[in-house]
């Protein structure tokens, strides 16, 4: 399946309580699963810069991620940026092709 990077913004005030978060992101990652059994979630990483998490996941085709997007968008009032991601070997791979 294909590979997905997703950042994400959260809105100002997002974080007010750790409690209140870690709801948001239970209710979010829920609706995901529920919505799109069949994306894989990869790994999740809290970052520092213009973004304030990068999930890495996998869904079967654009369209599908850019669902998974928009229920962050909706639910958390997020800004999000989703990008195609290729293994690395897959990309050399190309490479070579050229």
């Amino acid at each position: 399946m294909p590979s997905y990077v997703l950042m994400t913004k959260l809105p100002a005030g997002a974080i007010k309580s750790g409690s209140e978060f870690k709801e948001l992101a239970k209710r979010v990652g829920e609706k995901i699963k529920t919505s799109f059994p069949q994306v894989k979630w990869c790994c999740s990483y809290a970052v520092m810069g213009p973004y304030d998490v990068v999930d890495v996941f996998e869904a079967p085709d654009n369209e599908t991620a850019t669902k998974v997007a928009l229920i962050i968008r909706q639910e958390a009032d997020a800004v999000t940026e989703t990008y195609p991601a290729a293994p690395w070997d897959e990309f050399l791979k190309s490479v070579e092709q050229m």
